[in-house]
């Protein structure tokens, strides 16, 4: 018979309060070994060591990350007496600590009770046979917070994220159970037959009488109306020793049940009630969502439909503390803002988040990819097992993580870690994998993020993630381009399995360093000191804001593309877009549309971000973006439709110019459910005549009566004729005899033998090399067109068009390492359609060209400037004018020298315009330089050499 205290509910005891504490930097101490005695400091158990005054200050200055006011690694000891309430007589009683990194020792009047590991679980520790209720007992932890495993840069412990924290920052306390209460909760879902399982486990050890048990389910919907209920007798088995059940009990929700999906977070609770001889012995409430997560072909199915994971990177970025949080509020916020911008899906990046994030998941509905707290290269080659002691605690924790997150329907997808292997894989990935369906066969499992290559072979997963802008046959040059028909396609073709674009974007923007002032706690943005010294030895602090507004418009540009050329791709199942939020290490990457506080840096508003990044997004493929006056603007529109089938959808496009239509359409469209890429329609436009001018294609669809949007801009410009006394035009480069006809094309200009000669048939003077006789004429009052080439000058920056990848500290040998454009308002440029920033008509202007140095002519303002990586903070230009002596001197690096390039309408416009200007009486540069400020920019070539 069972003694009747032994029906109370469970009892929870918090303890995060005032516990003595001590550091222990030479890891020597023996607490536990003391009867009486306590350090007189003391500590809390809901924040880390540092925030408590802990640590010392250190003397590195990383230019490449933020960094803590204090700051230590190594052992602390926690000490306090508790006293175990009465209430808990007869219970089970564990100590449960939270927020752990992460290796902990416990010691209970002075006798030891266990160990706990894991960076991303609580440490819970069976207590019951060390304590009595009524009774005051000795409570040492010992908590160590260093490297103790080869698990290198995950973000949960690295430098550049979450930093090397210490202590409990979760909450300590012990909870008391009745014996043979229910343990471990299972949620399956069928949303087929509208029912739920639960399988619960009830640990019956010891108990005499396995009989007159029973479990009751009593499912409430949202608003507590019960929805089902469900009773079954306990399983017995009287041959088993060891008694430790799982019973499972089957509900069905009816043909009206709410599905969980991102568009409908609903959550049912169920009660479970554990009886014995018809009373109530224990009860459990869980929240749970009816949905199912599966694959089929390429596709990622969510309550059998095909969903796109318009994802974001979440890589345990938390600047106030540097440790995850534990307030369900912060997670609910930030989900509501990253759906705001039509995210679905988050990729946890080598890390598994507190139960508080979860929660918010559930709630707010979101598809979660968690990751084993492992980014190393344990695992890079395939007949090279990892480090054995690493691999046991990987299993060990994933076990943990698995057992931990069952009741969660936001909980989806599971990668062992982030950028594990090489090409091949490894059988030691494929086991956890293995493992990990045993554990739980209802989510989706992975090798790992990034790595490996398409085809898989024999790698296991239930999805990849390749990195698609360097998986061959594509390289990151690529990875936007004005060029709108091309996709991804070539390696989707290689798997048949669904594949997400892993770390996608990484596109920069200038630094903010206004943002300082938002860093109330202990982490500072270290990294921000020497940008700051910088800017400032550079007389740059004043341009800020304008390179924040220039690069923030061509990030937003260049992001748009490479989503929507994902989004073109057939048989893509998702994005993992790095990042919504700036990331604060590895030389510090600016590539957020919101900082690392979750705030919006006015960049680009959410409508406009779900244009492109939606279940439903319009798609436009045209191999040009430039145009003659007069062709036939060509572009062929799709849509990328995922989630609710439809039949039908009325589509409607405008072709416009300064808000006026040219031209417009409306079809009705009849979908044929596919594999989510649809085309819809050629849109065929003959362009009119005019200066040149900037176009808006927009376009609308209706599909199930919600409307989906884009836009794409064109430029068009008229065919010009040769300019006026073509011939009193001196060019010593011979590509532009194709577009000049009828120019001088020499080697030299006003040299005879080795004697000057005035020439005064020349007006203007193009070339690609400053020599002696180009100097001369200069001087002397003439007008010089310098189209600089790469190598000819002393200071010179190979660029591309597109931002710098990530930042210049981390990668500074990437080919182009500057970060856009800010097209100044000038007559030369008069008839250039633009808003001031880059823009694609532009990128084959100056894409793979260099950029000028202005460091020795700071006097001088560019026409055309190009804005350098924050770290290095160069003055830069593709143009700018100046006076030298009586003559005066264009200075450009565009590709306008290139033959192929010249064919381009944008190229051909630009090129005649500047002619134009060059002639005309608005060439009146105002800044003059000396012949040897001229001479310490570009390198001089004598009339022997050329």
């Amino acid at each position: 018979m069972l003694s009747q205290n032994l029906k109370e509910q469970k009892e929870v005891l918090k303890l995060n309060e005032d516990w003595h504490f001590s550091l222990d930097p030479e890891d020597n101490m023996k607490w536990h070994q003391h009867t009486t005695e306590f350090p007189d400091n003391v500590i809390n158990g809901t924040s880390s060591w540092e925030e408590q005054g802990y640590g010392m200050r250190s003397s590195h200055q990383p230019i490449g990350t933020w960094k803590k006011d204090r700051e230590y690694e190594g052992v602390g000891w926690y000490m306090k007496e508790v006293n175990i309430p009465v209430a808990f007589d007869n219970h089970k009683m564990s100590l449960i600590l939270r927020g752990v990194r992460w290796l902990t020792e416990l010691w209970i009047d002075g006798k030891f009770v266990g160990k706990g590991e894991s960076l991303v679980s609580s440490h819970p520790f069976n207590i019951t046979s060390f304590v009595q209720a009524g009774k005051k007992h000795r409570f040492v932890i010992r908590v160590d917070n260093r490297m103790n495993y080869s698990l290198h840069e995950s973000h949960i412990h690295s430098y550049h994220t979450a930093t090397n924290w210490g202590g409990i920052t979760g909450g300590i306390e012990i909870k008391a159970e009745l014996p043979y209460s229910m343990k471990d909760v299972k949620v399956q879902s069928d949303t087929v037959q509208k029912s739920v399982t639960f399988d619960v486990m009830v640990d019956r050890e010891g108990c005499k009488d396995l009989r007159n048990w029973s479990l009751v389910a009593k499912v409430n919907d949202s608003n507590g109306g019960l929805v089902a209920t469900e009773y079954a007798n306990l399983k017995v088995n009287d041959t088993e020793k060891n008694i430790v059940r799982e019973q499972s009990i089957t509900l069905q929700l009816g043909d009206n049940a709410n599905l969980w999906s991102p568009q409908n977070p609903y959550l049912y609770e169920v009660e479970l009630i554990l009886m014995y001889k018809e009373e109530v012995y224990d009860r459990k409430y869980i929240k749970f969502g009816l949905r199912t997560i599966q694959t089929k072909g390429q596709h990622i199915m969510l309550n059998g439909k095909a969903t796109f994971l318009a994802g974001y990177v979440d890589c345990c970025i938390f600047p106030q503390t540097g440790y995850p949080v534990w307030d369900v509020s912060h997670y609910r916020k930030q989900f509501k803002i990253v759906k705001s911008y039509g995210f679905n899906h988050v990729r946890l990046h080598g890390w598994n988040p507190p139960e508080p994030f979860w929660e918010a998941a559930d709630q707010e509905g979101m598809l979660v990819q968690t990751e084993l707290p492992h980014w190393s290269r344990q695992y890079i080659y395939r007949n090279q097992d990892a480090n054995q002691e690493t691999h046991a605690f990987l299993k060990r924790e994933l076990k943990r993580m698995i057992e931990n997150l069952h009741t969660h329907p936001s909980f989806v997808m599971l990668s062992m870690g982030n950028e594990l292997i090489g090409a091949e894989g490894h059988p030691q990935l494929n086991e956890l994998v293995k493992y990990a369906r045993e554990l739980d066969d209802t989510r989706l499992y992975t090798d790992n993020t990034g790595f490996g290559e398409i085809p898989a072979h024999d790698r296991e997963g239930d999805y990849f993630t390749p990195t698609l802008n360097w998986h061959p046959p594509y390289n990151s040059e690529h990875s936007a381009l004005p060029d709108t028909s091309l996709d991804y396609g070539e390696v989707t073709r290689l798997e048949n399995k669904p594949l997400i674009a892993h770390e996608h974007g990484q596109f920069t923007m200038y630094v903010r360093p206004e943002e300082v002032k938002k860093y109330e706690g202990i982490i500072k943005p270290h990294w921000l000191e020497s940008i700051n010294e910088t800017l400032s030895a550079k007389k740059m602090e004043g341009r800020v804001d304008a390179f924040i507004e220039a690069t923030g418009a061509h990030l937003v540009r260049s992001l748009k593309e490479t989503m929507e050329k994902a989004r073109r791709t057939k048989g893509l199942s998702g994005i993992q877009l790095l990042d919504i939020r700036d990331f604060p290490g590895q030389g510090h990457a600016t590539v957020g549309i919101l900082d690392v506080f979750w705030d919006a840096k006015n960049i680009i508003d959410p409508v406009a971000f779900r244009q492109f990044n939606e279940q439903t997004v319009l798609l436009m493929r045209t191999n040009k973006r430039t145009y003659f006056n007069g062709e036939i603007l060509s572009a062929d529109l799709e849509v990328s439709h995922f989630g609710e089938e439809a039949t039908s959808a009325v589509l409607s496009w405008k072709l416009e110019e300064e808000n006026q239509p040219v031209e417009e359409g409306k079809e009705h469209i009849t979908i044929v459910p596919g594999d989510g890429l649809l085309e819809l329609l050629k849109v065929r436009v003959r362009i009119p005549n005019g200066v040149g001018r900037k176009l808006k294609l927009s376009a609308s669809i209706i599909i199930n009566e919600v409307i989906s949007t884009n836009e794409w801009d064109f430029w068009t410009f008229p065919r010009h004729k040769l300019p006026e006394n073509q011939e009193r035009i001196w060019t010593n480069i011979d590509s532009l005899s194709t577009v000049l006809y009828g120019a001088r094309n020499e080697e030299t200009i006003g040299i005879d033998h080795l004697s000057f000669k005035e020439d005064k048939e020349v007006d203007l003077v193009i070339t690609d090399q400053l020599s002696r006789d180009v100097l001369q004429y200069l001087v002397d009052g003439g007008s010089v067109w310098l189209m600089a080439q790469e190598g000819r000058q002393h200071d010179e920056i190979h660029t591309k068009y597109l931002p710098i990848f990530w930042n210049y500290v981390w990668f500074p040998e990437q080919n182009g390492t500057t970060m856009g454009m800010i097209i100044h308002p000038h007559p030369a440029l008069s008839n250039i359609p633009h808003d001031g920033f880059s823009d694609w008509h532009w990128y084959h202007l100056v894409n793979n060209t260099i950029a000028l140095g202005m460091d020795l002519i700071p006097q001088v303002k560019p026409i055309v400037e190009v804005i350098d990586n924050f770290n290095r903070a160069k003055h830069l230009a593709y143009a700018y004018e100046v006076k030298v002596g009586r003559g005066k001197l264009f200075v450009s690096s565009f590709n306008l020298a290139n033959r192929q390039t010249m064919k381009r309408p944008e190229a051909h416009h630009l090129f005649f315009q500047l002619i134009d200007y060059m002639k005309s009486n608005q060439f009146q540069p105002e800044t003059s330089l000396t012949i040897g400020e001229l001479l310490g920019i570009f390198k001089v070539r004598s009339l022997l050499h050329r």
